[in-house]
């Protein structure tokens, strides 16, 4: 019996060491599979963005089925509204991991969720096309882009086409890149696009939001001026 007291506090040790340490190691643990988890649904996000990228460029005018134009158009919106979805499914993946910047991410959500809506009636909607009302949105001077140093040392040029709803109030909201560049000349029109001045839509005599498509130039490392195009969705 003398010789089974050591051996019993022995295996009690080694019991109470199994049980604590996972407990201990537990964060240290879990927190490298979330991250992974988390990359692999922003790469998955990003691939969804392409998509959406894709549409856009791609619009009803390049669809040959079916004959009327009017059911083109529908289809292509359907399957926008539908890559809008998918996009805001895997948003939702992501704030279940409580992701750094989760106001920024539920915000992105909020966005997502909006576009992805079908079309329906003007009536049943409180942001509408620009065809829905009596008097358009109109664009005041407003500010530049900044040209980050980066897209000045790659001599980047291009234009970023941004999906923006100017809203009743007078504030910009939803703001979605329908047409990105690198070199961090998207963010740089989005963050402009955040400040600007127009004066809202008019609708039965009231204001009302808008969707709108904000363009931004950047050439010889500089930003021109922001504007509403003729055609929203071809370029």
């Amino acid at each position: 019996m003398s010789n089974a007291k050591p051996i019993i506090r022995c295996l009690l040790a080694v019991f109470l060491v199994s049980c604590v340490t996972p407990m201990i190691l537990g964060d240290q643990i879990t927190a490298p599979i979330q991250q992974t988890s988390l990359e692999q649904l922003k790469a998955k996000l990003q691939k969804q963005y392409d998509d959406i990228e894709k549409q856009f460029a791609h619009g009803p005018s390049t669809l040959v089925f079916p004959p009327d134009a009017r059911q083109r158009l529908r289809r292509w919106q359907d399957d926008l509204a539908r890559f809008f979805a998918e996009a805001g499914a895997t948003v939702d993946e992501i704030l279940k991991l409580k992701p750094p910047q989760e106001e920024m991410w539920r915000e992105r959500r909020e966005t997502l969720s909006l576009y992805s809506e079908p079309i329906s009636p003007a009536e049943s909607r409180t942001v509408f096309g620009r065809g829905e009302v009596q008097t358009r949105a109109r664009l005041l001077p407003s500010p530049l882009a900044v040209y980050p140093e980066q897209a000045r040392a790659a001599k980047a040029k291009g234009e970023v086409r941004l999906r923006v709803v100017l809203a009743a109030d007078g504030r910009v909201k939803n703001i979605f890149p329908m047409k990105p560049l690198k070199y961090g000349l998207t963010e740089a029109a989005m963050d402009a696009a955040a400040q600007l001045k127009f004066e809202p839509a008019i609708r039965n005599g009231q204001p009302v939001s808008q969707f709108a498509t904000s363009v931004y130039e950047f050439k010889n490392g500089a930003s021109r001026p922001p504007y509403f195009p003729v055609s929203e969705f071809y370029f």
